[in-house]
């Protein structure tokens, strides 16, 4: 059954893409190169549509429905809603929070999916978030899905991240007997991979913050579907699978703070930036990171069984390894600059 909806929905991406690329052609839905964008030509948005007729065409037709399917299905299509507008005529940081806690408010009063509980993360017991549980979630919801809209800047890095952790999901969804989480998963490997054709090596079509958004607010759900409840794993094991765009994102918006510009203002100061400023070819840039992201939830899968403190000090370990690496990156391009 996974490979039919796995099918289903990489199928129905697929199909869409061409129509979807000839759409946003037509209306001039087009990332035009310059500023932070790495591209040299014009190339059309809204590739995120197809990514969700993926999922919101499959899940109806092919999983069990019930109260969770269906306030998924409600509020990433708002999330899809919000994408396809900032794709066209852009949006506020205030908006996009606005819609995302439009979003979380269908998922908590219509399947009761939030966070409640963020497990041993000191080893002094469970940390019961209790009334700031809506707050925290609106908060870590927000954060993921920036993340994954900030990591959107090279062909098929998002794609890739997105789908690495889509496996990993379904892998701890399998083994827990999530089959909510195990279905959807499947279903936005499917319709990821559909895009991904079209995005890389060359891109024809962007994903666009209508693709990010909707990404980013799945993961962040399915995230918080596997570690909510009796039976559940850790809630430190999504953090470490999605750490890479998590780090990076707060490394960002940390030196922003620090350099006193707003946290928001888009600017080079990314990863996959670096590297490319140091001297890597694009294509390696995205294979090291998709390298990276797999290595990370090779690192949750393996260690899932520990607790949550265990998780969090890996964590902790593999971001230093990784802001050494920055730190070389830096050395790397000096080097390159006195060649």
């Amino acid at each position: 059954m996974t490979f039919v909806i796995f099918l289903t929905a990489f199928i129905t991406s697929f199909a869409v893409v061409p129509l979807v690329t000839s759409f946003a052609n037509n209306s001039g839905v087009i990332a035009v190169p310059g500023r932070r964008h790495t591209h040299a030509k014009p190339t059309p948005k809204l590739g995120g549509i197809a990514i969700a007729s993926g999922v919101l065409i499959v899940a109806p037709i092919i999983f069990p429905f019930d109260r969770v399917i269906g306030s998924y299905l409600l509020s990433s299509s708002l999330m899809l809603l919000l994408g396809i507008i900032d794709d066209i005529r852009g949006s506020s940081w205030k908006i996009k929070l606005l819609f995302t806690i439009a979003a979380l408010f269908i998922m908590k009063y219509g399947a009761g999916v939030w966070i409640t509980n963020l497990g041993d993360l000191f080893g002094s017991g469970e940390i019961q978030l209790g009334m700031w549980g809506l707050p925290f979630t609106i908060f870590a919801v927000f954060g993921v899905v920036n993340a994954i809209n900030l990591i959107d800047g090279l062909n098929g890095l998002a794609c890739g991240v997105s789908s690495i952790a889509f496996v990993s999901f379904a892998i701890f969804a399998s083994v827990s007997g999530n089959t909510t989480v195990l279905t959807l998963s499947i279903a936005c490997l499917g319709a990821t991979l559909g895009l991904f054709r079209y995005n890389y090596p060359r891109a024809r079509i962007f994903m666009g913050d209508s693709g990010s958004l909707f990404l980013g607010f799945s993961l962040a759900m399915l995230s918080i579907m596997l570690t909510q409840g009796k039976g559940t794993i850790n809630p430190m094991v999504p953090v470490i699978v999605l750490g890479i765009p998590i780090f990076d994102t707060v490394r960002v918006l940390v030196i922003r703070l620090i350099n006193k510009k707003h946290p928001f203002t888009g600017d080079r100061t990314h990863l996959h930036h670096l590297m490319i400023r140091s001297g890597i070819p694009l294509n390696r840039v995205v294979k090291t990171i998709w390298i990276l992201s797999a290595l990370m939830s090779f690192i949750a899968c393996t260690l899932v069984t520990l607790d949550g403190w265990g998780l969090l000090l890996i964590y902790c370990i593999s971001m230093a390894l990784i802001g050494v690496f920055i730190e070389n990156l830096k050395i790397l391009k000096t080097n390159t600059v006195r060649r």
